[in-house]
């Protein structure tokens, strides 16, 4: 997959598995918003061509004004080449640039599969989260409670199968968390975390590899996942499993007038 178009079919793919509170097209791109929780949710999935209306940019602006947001463009490329330059001239501040990371599931599945068979500590799989596994991911991720609401939206609102994976240690303490979801042969991985005070032990791998397990038994022949490019622990432990980057996206926050 290696073509603007395979790219811009995936970009699409990978939003509807982190599905915003609301959702409007404008052309072939999307206004996400939900109340300014994580920028891929209150963003504009810039792929694809310039929307035909002549007055896209006002709308876009005016459509993140009235619910108090700052107007935020995804920016890949998958979007039009002349995008990134037009906003940067318009005062646009570029922010988490990251890649867009595939491995196949099967190549996955091989490498990690021995870290599956830890005894020092055992995973969970559920079909959506518990409040326990809630109150670990809110905890891990260091997220503020009022967000709490937002992310049991989010995670209801994505679409099965899905499971959400926690690994325990021997004393019952989360150790370890991620989500995968699984569609048309493919799987995308997020929420990927491990307790602060337990990195440096393997348990990362062994995470992976109850995701790679899941996401084979539930068909996919790939696997996506997205991270920070200045996340080189996370990057250096994905290339180690098998994934490549293979493209790069950033956001444009526009300033509020």
């Amino acid at each position: 997959m290696n073509t603007k178009m395979d790219w811009l079919v995936l970009e699409k793919w990978a939003a509807d598995q982190w599905p915003p509170e609301e959702s409007e097209a404008l052309g072939h791109w999307r206004l996400r918003a939900s109340g300014g929780f994580t920028k891929r949710a209150n963003s504009v999935l810039a792929v694809g061509d310039f929307p035909a209306e002549p007055d896209w940019y006002e709308r876009i602006c005016s459509f993140y004004s009235d619910r108090g947001l700052p107007a935020v463009f995804h920016i890949s490329d998958s979007s039009p080449p002349e995008l990134d330059l037009m906003l940067e001239d318009r005062g646009g501040i570029v922010t988490a640039p990251c890649f867009g990371m595939f491995a196949p599931a099967a190549e996955l599945n091989a490498r990690l599969r021995p870290h599956q068979d830890r005894t020092d500590v055992s995973a969970e799989l559920l079909a959506s989260p518990d409040p326990a596994w809630m109150e670990d991911y809110m905890l891990l991720e260091g997220h503020a409670l009022e967000a709490r609401s937002f992310y049991e939206g989010l995670l209801e609102r994505m679409p099965a199968p899905k499971a959400f994976v926690r690994l325990l240690s021997r004393d019952g303490e989360t150790v370890a968390l991620g989500t995968a979801h699984a569609s048309g042969g493919r799987a995308i991985w997020s929420n990927i975390i491990v307790r602060e005070d337990r990195r440096g032990h393997g348990f990362a791998r062994a995470l992976l590899a109850h995701l790679a397990a899941w996401s084979a038994d539930n068909g996919a022949r790939s696997v996506f996942l997205q991270v920070l490019q200045d996340n080189a622990a996370a990057l250096h432990l994905y290339e180690s499993a098998g994934f490549k980057p293979e493209f790069r996206y950033h956001y444009r926050v526009m300033q509020q007038t």
